[in-house]
């Protein structure tokens, strides 16, 4: 998985609505599953900044993620879903967060009675 940092903010690129984006941490970062397409967009954001004079350089960086599978083998823990497939998953930048997602997700489905159980996998 592939993030866009601007090397002037050590921020990432998010991807908004239409052409607008912003710079965000890491767990808010738009992700690029193929280095060429992070590339790419790359390029675009500098080719856009640097008419305006600004010295703003973009560096494609790989970066793992995890994301919550369902222990059941049944599919992984998505925004509306917890039986997703992997490339809607939800992602996150670190494994504590996703430990944590799991266990708020784990309490909550147990209050309505719902076994369900989740496990950080990397990706």
């Amino acid at each position: 998985m592939y993030v866009i940092k601007n090397t002037a903010t050590n921020r990432y690129y998010r991807k908004l609505k239409g052409q607008a984006h912003q710079y965000v941490g890491i767990e808010d970062a738009t992700v690029f599953r193929k280095w060429k397409q992070a590339q790419q967009k790359a390029d675009i954001l500098h080719a856009a900044i640097c008419p305006i004079g600004e010295q703003v350089n973009f560096k494609v960086e790989q970066h793992k993620f995890y994301v919550l599978k369902n222990r059941n083998d049944v599919g992984y823990a998505s925004n509306v879903s917890w039986t997703a497939p992997k490339e809607e998953a939800k992602l996150f930048a670190k494994k504590e967060a996703a430990l944590k997602e799991a266990e708020e997700i784990a309490i909550g489905m147990a209050k309505v009675g719902i076994g369900v159980e989740f496990e950080p996998e990397k990706i």
